[in-house]
């Protein structure tokens, strides 16, 4: 099946962008860039080929190797926690967008997103407050309202971050995104409860990891910064998928259940990320 899916691409012409999954494809393609018409072809990793080879940040990387190897004109795009599962701990950590951007771990034909995964890009506050005031009938929310509660979960958010990435590092299971919602948990009983997590999985001394782990994340915290600018620079630190369901539950808006919602009110409000339609850009207009 994959062989026939080449077969295809190669006669239609063309660029090809692999996605990881289904999901970024409902995102990037159906409600972001639907409109880009024969010059791109978007095409899931997971659903590929039959979905023989799964999804996820390798699977684009091999995808795109592959379908070049055989003539085909194939880019591809994928989360920054490619870098975790990788260990590249020099990359993963760079503050620098341009030097970020810049480096290409994965060939000339990978492109790594600024941000954890494409999940962070849809915490947008002033898509989310539209998304609250038409979940609850009203028109109390605000951008500054809605980004006064992300940046008010800030400190768990940044915990459950840095556990994650500890738990990467240790090659254990990190966290599920909803760990530390239901029961809600915050401060100081979020933090111990990630540690003993980290401690049953059998990580020797959580609380020195996780305090590691902490300081370079908040390497990408601004405080002094304006609302709006912290909030874009810690979104590159964050767990996006564990930060979805961590605001929803504290703001008892379900955004975690309105991914798609998001995205195209991104679209139609011309909330497109830059970062990401700078490369579509680039991928089309590719010789």
């Amino acid at each position: 099946m994959k062989d026939a899916d080449q077969l295809v691409l190669k006669q239609r012409g063309g660029v090809v962008v692999f996605l990881e999954s289904a999901e970024d494809f409902e995102i990037i393609h159906k409600r972001w860039f639907f409109d880009e018409g024969q010059d791109i072809c978007f095409q899931a990793a997971d659903s590929y080929g039959s979905g023989s080879g799964g999804g996820g940040c390798r699977a684009v990387i091999d995808l795109v190797s592959d379908a070049r190897s055989n003539g085909i004109k194939a880019y591809g795009l994928v989360d920054r926690d490619v870098l975790l599962a990788d260990q590249n701990w020099c990359l993963w950590w760079e503050y620098e967008d341009d030097a970020f951007s810049s480096a290409r771990p994965y060939g000339a034909h990978i492109r790594v997103l600024l941000r954890w995964e494409l999940e962070n890009y849809l915490l947008d506050p002033d898509t989310m407050r539209t998304e609250a005031n038409d979940e609850e009938m009203t028109s109390a929310h605000t951008a500054a309202s809605v980004l006064a509660s992300c940046l008010g979960c800030a400190n768990e958010l940044k915990d459950k971050a840095a556990a994650s990435i500890v738990a990467r590092a240790a090659n254990l299971t990190a966290p599920a995104p909803g760990f530390g919602c239901n029961p809600a948990k915050d401060g100081a009983e979020l933090t111990a409860a990630l540690q003993e997590l980290l401690r049953k999985q059998g990580l020797d001394d959580p609380v020195d990891a996780m305090s590691n782990a902490r300081q370079g994340v908040d390497r990408f915290d601004v405080p002094s910064a304006r609302p709006e600018v912290r909030w874009e620079r810690l979104l590159r630190m964050l767990d996006g998928k564990a930060s979805l369901k961590y605001i929803s539950h504290r703001t008892r808006i379900r955004f975690d259940e309105r991914r798609a919602a998001l995205a195209r009110r991104m679209f139609e409000c011309g909330r497109i990320p830059g970062e990401i339609r700078g490369y579509i850009e680039e991928f089309r207009t590719a010789v």
